[in-house]
């Protein structure tokens, strides 16, 4: 959910408020999730039983192979551990990574969510297939499909978001429901106004919403907000790094954030918000995630 810094931004005729250099963000969390987002929960079930009979690392083992890992980025050297050890010190990997529970425990079975896009808006313009397919294949397993108005474990919707200073989002998760923002969706202005915040140029065809420049860039935006929320659903919270597409402007330190940060990192000069490609980064988190047992 975006979160983030505001300022009123005047675009032509019309004066709107903006997102200042935000990504998304999936605030009010604590408050829209509990308790399977503000408190630390077990593993799956499944884990629990597999960790009776496997062996478990100690501690101080675990906290010097996590201390050798890039930044946030839990890298093979981590994922290599016991159910047992996952499910002992599932608030280390937390704290260290970034990582904790926020899905209902039915969402997931067998690793494998079912998505349904109840807005016939949303569902026809196919971002969320394309959403999906960037899990998927980062991810080398299907972890999302399309499913139906019967059959399905997590929904993907339009609601009236605000747009005020005040909490304002483009997209938010909250335990088995993605929303975006239909405000800022249908707003032709909006989308250049973020492009220039963050890069401090202008967007190609920023003046022209039926131009194939503009189409090419809402395409891959709103793609990558949905991206961004099915991230939340495999348990993964925010990052500071500009490339990840978990990234958001500023977080505190807490039982899921390893540390606080005022703005982003910037990697390479890319954000990826706008270019709607996952990181190393992302990608390692969610592998770790369905170790620990929150997919």
């Amino acid at each position: 959910m975006i979160q983030a810094e505001l300022e009123t931004l005047t675009l032509g005729d019309e004066t709107m408020h903006q997102i200042k250099r935000s990504l998304l963000l999936i605030g009010l969390t604590a408050v829209l999730a509990a308790p399977f987002v503000s408190t630390p929960t077990n593993p799956t079930s499944a884990v629990t039983v597999a960790a009776k009979t496997t062996k478990s690392v100690n501690r101080q083992t675990l906290a010097k192979a996590i201390k050798q890992t890039p930044d946030l980025n839990p890298t093979s050297s981590v994922r290599h551990f016991s159910f047992r050890t996952y499910y002992s010190y599932f608030t280390l990997f937390n704290k260290n990574y970034n990582v904790q529970r926020m899905s209902k425990p039915t969402v997931f079975k067998h690793h494998q969510a079912t998505v349904y896009v109840p807005s016939a808006e949303l569902r026809e313009t196919g971002y969320v297939t394309a959403a999906i397919k960037n899990w998927n294949v980062a991810l080398g397993t299907k972890v999302f499909r399309i499913g139906t108005a019967t059959n399905h474990t997590i929904t993907v919707n339009m609601k009236d978001g605000p747009t005020s200073a005040d909490g304002s989002w483009d997209g938010y998760y909250q335990t088995n429901k993605v929303y975006v923002n239909a405000n800022f969706y249908n707003n032709a202005n909006y989308l250049p106004a973020v492009y220039t915040d963050l890069t401090g140029d202008k967007m190609a065809g920023a003046s022209s919403p039926n131009s194939a420049a503009y189409q090419h860039q809402y395409k891959r935006y709103w793609t990558a907000v949905i991206t961004h929320e099915l991230g939340h659903s495999l348990g993964l919270d925010h990052t500071p790094y500009s490339n990840d597409i978990m990234a958001s402007e500023f977080e505190s330190a807490g039982s899921d954030f390893k540390y606080t940060w005022n703005d982003y990192k910037i990697v390479d000069n890319s954000f990826a918000i706008l270019t709607g490609k996952l990181s190393t980064r992302d990608i390692n988190r969610a592998k770790l995630t369905k170790s620990i047992g929150y997919w």
